[in-house]
C-alpha cells in the first residue's frame, strides 16, 4: 500500500508543477546553444532546491529530446521519479551515501548520456551540503565524454522550506529566469588536481546569486 500511495503523490506533484508553471512569466536566457535543434542531450547541473521548474521547463522546450535524471533511493527520491516521469523522464536510482548505489546509478547514468538523452543532476543532492558540488556529476562526463551545462534558476517570489536545501516554491504568477550558462566538456584523463578544478569551476558557476 506504501507503494501506491508514493506513486500517487508522485503523480499529485507533476500535477502541481504544471498548474505552478502555467501561471509562471518564464524569461529564458542561452548562453551557450541550449535551442540548437542539432545539438546531443547533455548533462544538466541545477541545485537541488531549484528543482521544482526543470521537468516543466524541459517539457516546454526541450521534449524532443528525452530525458533521464538522478533520484535518491529513498521515499522521497521515489516521489521525485514518479513525478519527473510524468514529464517523460527515466529515473536511475542511487546515493551519494551508499557507494554500491551511487555506482549502479552511474553506469545507468552513462548509458543514458550515449543515447542522447539530456540527464539531470542535483550535484549538491541527495543530502547536501547545500550548493556543494559533490564529484558524482564530474565522474560521469568523464566516464562518457558528455557536456554539463549549468542551469541556475532565479524566482521572483518563492516559498522557501526549512529542510537541508532550503527548498523553493515559486508563487503562481511570479516571473523565473533560468540561464544556460556556457556548457563544460571534462576530458576522460585527469590529475586530481584538474578533476578539483573543473569541480569548483561548475560550483562557482553554479552558485552565481544562488
Amino acid at each position: 500500500m506504501a507503494k501506491i500511495r508514493i506513486k500517487n503523490l508522485g503523480k499529485i506533484v507533476s500535477w502541481l508543477m504544471r498548474g505552478i508553471g502555467a501561471t509562471l512569466r518564464f524569461e529564458v536566457e542561452d548562453r551557450t546553444g541550449a535551442f540548437d535543434t542539432q545539438r546531443p542531450g547533455w548533462i544538466w547541473a541545477f541545485w537541488h532546491n531549484r528543482m521544482f521548474v526543470i521537468p516543466y521547463v524541459h517539457e516546454q522546450w526541450f521534449a524532443h529530446i528525452p530525458g533521464a535524471i538522478l533520484s535518491s533511493p529513498s521515499g522521497d527520491g521515489q516521489i521525485i521519479a514518479d513525478a519527473c516521469a510524468q514529464f517523460g523522464f527515466e529515473a536511475a536510482r542511487g546515493s551519494s551515501s551508499k557507494p554500491q548505489k551511487g555506482l549502479s546509478a552511474l553506469i545507468m547514468l552513462s548509458e543514458k548520456v550515449k543515447e542522447g538523452r539530456d540527464v539531470g543532476i542535483t550535484p549538491d543532492g541527495p543530502r547536501g551540503p547545500l550548493y556543494q558540488i559533490q564529484p558524482g556529476i564530474i565522474k560521469l562526463a568523464q566516464l562518457t565524454g558528455g557536456t554539463i551545462v549549468p542551469v541556475r534558476v532565479l524566482y521572483s517570489r518563492a516559498l522557501r522550506f526549512k529542510t537541508w536545501d532550503q527548498f523553493m516554491l515559486p508563487l503562481p504568477f511570479s516571473t523565473v529566469k533560468v540561464i544556460f550558462e556556457p556548457v563544460m566538456t571534462v576530458p576522460r584523463r585527469m590529475t586530481e588536481e584538474e578533476f578539483e578544478g573543473y569541480r569548483a569551476s561548475l560550483e562557482q558557476t553554479l552558485v552565481k546569486e544562488a
